[in-house]
């Protein structure tokens, strides 16, 4: 392709880096390398990523021939087209897997001209024969798989994106990304996320996709299917109580040196109490979820990866299926769960890695509530001998400190300077912590930490599940600075 129909196209869409990237090699190739420097500046990261690939020219090639022939589609594939587009350049901004990779080739370039060759709109995939006539075929699968990803500002979930097509292989399958709001430098979890995006294999292999934001494909999406909507609800408190036992056995290894048996170990009486509550699922995951830890340590005790690839191929192919549901085959937090405190707006997140998966409302004590980095220590129920004490119904202590955070009886201190330096909560809120952070959680509080926000579920949809009996501790009295 001449670099006059590049030129022309970039004119037209001004924003594709790719192009960009495209126009620029041209230049190159015709030893005008002032303005391939232009345009390389304006491809951004597509170029730095290109240079440093391996992939060979004509897979390039390939994609330049369909940009251009994309652009020449008649009107009605408008939405089609610029839907395919977005996706791509989502999967090239992300990082696909080198050209020289298995399948790599064929899984960009084959796959991509199949749905642009196609004269089908995305969102038309027939059912297959064994499917209930009226049914919603993006509902009913073989395999239904869900991720997240955070959209807003300069995220478009591409990372998500890259991983739902590389996972797309043969068979029926449906992979919904669900959106997290961004504010400030976080992405924000919520139980009820909306779909952004669901993409489809058939029994033939053939991958489409649909996007479910109006903004994002300039159009009037679907509605998402009620059954689609109620398994990303499931999948959503499936994650959530994933992260909190991942997080209990990195604390049981860090308290006895050693790794827990069963989920029976992380949920003694107090003081061995590192889980709060307990759930059958629980067992389900365990399995899987120790030995992705017992490869993590594996790789960081001797640096070789092979180890601890070694050690995680032992769990039974079985239990791996703990996290079929999610794109790659594992939970989708994969950090553990830590506690930050934010003294200027009295907000309180459970955070993994850069992911808030609460913010609460909480009282503090102003100047009396120190900062610093903290683990909670003591986790018990009714610390005060009783529900209605100035502690409420859980309390969680801050190290060897006489701080806490907890339960109060004067809930309208929430949002104020009122205690004497210890974090004060809500009653549902301090009960659904408790149940999350386990034993050992890190805890970080200082001043401009947060954004100025809440999110926490419905009543209906806080994580609760089965109290670990006997957390109370009657055989002391704490003195914690209320």
């Amino acid at each position: 392709m001449q670099n006059t129909d590049l030129r022309s196209y970039v004119k037209k869409h001004p924003d594709n880096k790719m192009a960009w990237y495209l126009l620029g090699k041209e230049y190159l190739a015709e030893g005008q390398e002032a303005k391939a420097n232009y345009c390389f500046q304006q491809a951004g990261e597509i170029y730095e990523a290109f240079e440093r690939s391996k992939a060979p020219a004509d897979i390039w090639m390939d994609y330049q021939d369909k940009l251009v022939e994309m652009s020449a589609h008649k009107e009605k594939k408008k939405r089609r087209r610029k839907m395919w587009l977005t996706l791509l350049m989502l999967l090239l901004l992300a990082g696909l897997p080198p050209a020289d990779a298995p399948g790599a080739n064929q899984g960009v370039t084959d796959a991509l001209a199949s749905a642009l060759d196609s004269g089908d709109d995305l969102q038309e995939v027939k059912p297959e024969a064994n499917e209930k006539k009226g049914t919603d075929a993006s509902s009913v699968k073989q395999g239904n798989v869900f991720t997240a990803a955070a959209f807003g500002g300069e995220n478009d979930g591409g990372g998500a994106l890259a991983a739902a097509w590389a996972g797309a292989g043969n068979g029926v399958q449906t992979t919904a990304v669900l959106g997290m709001q961004i504010s400030e430098a976080w992405a924000i979890w919520q139980r009820d996320m909306p779909v952004k995006y669901i993409m489809q294999t058939n029994s033939k292999g053939k991958l489409t996709a649909q996007s479910y934001d109006a903004k994002q494909c300039n159009c009037e999406p679907p509605e998402v299917s009620a059954k689609i909507k109620r398994m990303a609800l499931a999948w959503t408190a499936r994650q959530e109580t994933a992260a909190a036992l991942s997080s209990a056995i990195v604390s049981y290894h860090k308290q006895h040196k050693t790794w827990p048996k069963s989920v029976t170990a992380l949920a003694q009486p107090f003081p061995d109490n590192i889980l709060g509550e307990t759930s059958a699922e629980m067992s389900e995951m365990f399995p899987q979820l120790l030995a992705m830890h017992q490869s993590k340590a594996q790789v960081i005790t001797t640096g070789d990866i092979g180890k601890g690839e070694s050690q995680a191929s032992k769990t039974p192919d079985t239990k791996k299926a703990s996290f079929a549901d999610t794109v790659g085959g594992q939970p989708f937090f994969t950090k553990p769960l830590e506690i930050v405190i934010d003294k200027n707006n009295h907000r309180l997140a459970l955070i993994s890695g850069s992911t808030i998966l609460r913010m609460y409302e909480v009282g503090l004590g102003g100047e009396r509530t120190p900062e610093g980095s903290y683990v909670i220590t003591d986790k018990v129920v009714n610390p005060n001998g009783r529900s209605n004490g100035e502690f409420g119904s859980r309390g969680m202590q801050l190290s060897d400190t006489n701080y806490a955070i907890h339960g109060t009886n004067e809930p309208s201190s929430i949002g104020q300077d009122e205690s004497l330096g210890c974090v004060r909560m809500r009653k549902d809120d301090v009960e659904e912590l408790f149940a999350l952070a386990p034993q050992g959680t890190p805890v970080r509080i200082g001043k401009n930490l947060l954004p100025a926000l809440m999110s926490v579920p419905e009543a209906k949809e806080r994580y609760t599940h089965k109290l670990v009996p006997k957390q109370s501790n009657p055989g002391k009295t704490y003195h914690w600075l209320n």
